[in-house]
């Protein structure tokens, strides 16, 4: 981001206040827009994202908290500066708790106002290049440690199919069991890769027009074999006509695969698994009016998962923090890479579960 180019939101029902401080900063050359309550404020922000937002505590439709909440979930990158009188110190320190940067005690100091703002832009950026240095050298890493397993792989697999001359049954048992451990690795590492790029922003989403229900549907029909061979019937759903959405095919086909592989891995032989795709008006943070979403549905008819562990689905740790014993199975970081590409589009992912009644993930894509 240019430090020169700065884009300033403020919020505050005090007119007078408000103007000032936009006057002095649009002097100084931050690019700023102003608005008098809380919900404007959300609006604002719901159609482009700034670099700072100052925010008064106090406003009508929806306080300072209340939009600080919203920022720091929908526009992690927005920093927040919080502006306060003398009166509201314990909330200022309750902003700050909450991810605010910095709070100012009005009157505010003019002079003072643009090195802060300048300083927490310029703070953001070299935190934002020392993740970009993490990443890259995590990625690289990856790719090192991927390749030559990789090539183990497929050398296994010339020596199974007797390039190197023949081999006895007791010699494929183990050279099938290396394979299935070294694609067990593989398929870490491949996740591990994807979300680190989806992670350090270095992914960009390839959007196109499509049919959700159609895509579903191809995805579901993949894993006939599959399926067919546990012995699991599928059953298929989808609302007619659906409208078209934007999203990237393969990356939304990726999310199908993880959410579809899990759900065979944990059905039980004779069990059941159920794939929806309907139109629902879902309501995607508090106080907002519910908008329109195609939402796909996964339901397996597996042991369910315990309502204490319900939170750590899509935590990357959860295996540490919940003590997972070794007869449990890993769903791997498929779903913590399924959140991030479901978020990059705007959308929601989420789990609904109870011990013995099966477990059905949704993720919902909204409609423009």
């Amino acid at each position: 981001m240019d430090e020169d180019n700065i884009q300033v939101l403020i919020a505050d029902d005090e007119d007078a206040l408000r103007t000032t401080i936009a006057a002095w900063l649009r002097d100084e050359g931050f690019e700023v827009e102003e608005v008098g309550d809380g919900l404007e404020a959300i609006k604002k922000t719901q159609a482009k994202d700034y670099d700072i937002a100052l925010l008064d505590i106090k406003m009508p439709g929806a306080n300072g908290l209340e939009v600080l909440r919203y920022i720091k979930k929908n526009s992690a990158q927005t920093e927040i500066v919080m502006m306060t009188g003398m009166s509201d110190v314990s909330m200022a320190v309750e902003a700050m708790k909450l991810g605010a940067k910095e709070y100012l005690t009005k009157p505010v100091d003019m002079d003072q106002l643009v090195p802060q703002l300048k300083g927490i832009i310029q703070a953001r950026n070299a935190e934002d290049r020392i993740r970009r240095l993490q990443t890259e050298h995590t990625a690289r890493l990856l790719f090192d440690l991927h390749n030559p397993i990789a090539g183990l792989r497929q050398s296994i697999g010339y020596l199974l199919k007797g390039m190197a001359g023949s081999l006895g049954d007791h010699q494929k048992e183990l050279l099938g069991y290396m394979t299935t451990s070294i694609d067990k690795v593989i398929g870490l590492l491949t996740d591990m890769m994807d979300l680190t790029k989806l992670e350090g922003g270095r992914v960009r989403l390839n959007k196109g027009i499509g049919n959700l229900g159609t895509s579903v549907q191809n995805a579901a029909h993949e894993f006939h074999v599959p399926i067919q061979s546990s012995k699991i019937t599928l059953d298929f759903h989808a609302e007619p006509d659906l409208p078209p959405l934007e999203y990237d095919s393969e990356k939304i086909d990726q999310v199908l695969h993880n959410f579809l592989s899990n759900a065979i891995q944990h059905t039980p032989p004779q069990g059941s698994i159920v794939v929806q795709v309907r139109k629902i008006a879902i309501i995607l943070e508090e106080g907002q009016q519910p908008t329109d979403h195609e939402v796909v549905s996964v339901f397996n008819s597996g042991p369910g998962i315990p309502k204490e562990k319900l939170s750590l689905i899509f935590d990357r740790y959860r295996d540490l923090v919940s003590g997972k014993s070794k007869e449990e199975k890993s769903t791997g970081l498929g779903l913590i890479v399924s959140q991030r590409i479901i978020e990059a589009h705007n959308g929601k992912i989420w789990v609904e579960s109870e011990v013995d009644k099966g477990a059905t993930f949704f993720f919902a894509l909204p409609i423009r």
